[in-house]
């Protein structure tokens, strides 16, 4: 398989965070003090491109897979966000049924994101659009997860939340074939938990915690070249189950960044995607 190499952020080993938690505020800190306490450690990495053996990874293996994703709505559609909600999310929730074989997929986000043509620059200003993330993470920890699984599940009886679910984020472009600003996936089954560290992703209202990701050489990065709208990555951020147990290790979820693809062009589209986080529940 070919190989794109490019860069990606990851937090720094730092005795800081033995002590403080990383953290990063989504808006403007108050004053004096700073908008977030991580340290980047910008590492050259290998990503393998897996077009042309989509097949080979799966969930259970790696972490991750590609599923096709075929949707009534147009590019323009995207921009209506009561009509992505009405059949996107509905049309994501099938599909992902179907791969996994779930008895109900729960969507609980969605974001878009339109890259700015100064990104990775800052303007300065707020930006009209979500941007790519260029920082290896996880989404969230299973602790975050178990407490949004509640929050939008009601008591039942029996409980509904002791059955087992997949905390999972299903990301594809709007725009294709994607070349600019591509997601990079890392194999889960090549993440080390010394490498791992709990963070805080601080809204004005609410705080999710998430995992920041030091660099180990060990770790597997992978993209798709050329992506197509129809084609979406599916990946595990948590699993009620621990599925992903070694000797030593207890697994989290998925690492993954976007990264600038050293053969992207000045007239490639810049890069416009969604993602869905959601809920894959099971009857075991």
């Amino acid at each position: 398989m070919a190989r794109a190499r490019t860069t990606i952020n990851f937090i720094q080993r730092d005795e800081l965070y033995l002590e403080e938690k990383p953290y990063l505020l989504t808006y403007e800190a108050p004053q004096g003090f700073p908008r977030t306490n991580i340290k980047l450690d910008e590492r050259v990495v290998a990503v393998e491109d897996i077009r042309g053996h989509e097949n080979e990874f799966t969930i259970n293996k790696n972490g991750f897979t590609i599923m096709q994703v075929n949707t009534k709505l147009s590019y323009e559609d995207f921009n209506d966000d009561a009509l992505v909600k009405q059949v996107y999310l509905k049309e994501v929730a099938e599909a992902l049924k179907s791969l996994l074989g779930a008895s109900r997929v729960q969507v609980f986000e969605h974001i878009v994101r339109k890259r700015h043509p100064l990104f990775p620059i800052s303007t300065g200003q707020p930006y009209l659009y979500n941007q790519p993330t260029s920082i290896a993470h996880i989404d969230t920890t299973p602790e975050w997860s178990s407490t949004m699984a509640e929050r939008l599940n009601p008591p039942h009886d029996p409980p509904i939340v002791k059955h087992r679910y997949q905390c999972l984020n299903i990301w594809k472009p709007l725009k294709g074939p994607l070349r600019d600003w591509p997601l990079a996936v890392c194999d889960i089954s090549t993440v080390d938990i010394n490498d791992v560290h709990r963070g805080d992703l601080v809204h004005p209202n609410f705080v999710i915690e998430n995992c920041q990701v030091n660099f180990n050489p060990n770790q597997k990065w992978h993209y798709i070249s050329d992506q197509l709208p129809s084609e979406a990555w599916v990946f595990l951020q948590s699993d009620s189950k621990n599925a992903w147990i070694k000797p030593g290790k207890k697994l989290i979820g998925v690492p993954h960044s976007s990264f600038p693809h050293p053969s992207s062009q000045p007239d490639d589209l810049p890069r416009e995607s969604i993602e869905v986080r959601c809920f894959a529940w099971y009857n075991d």
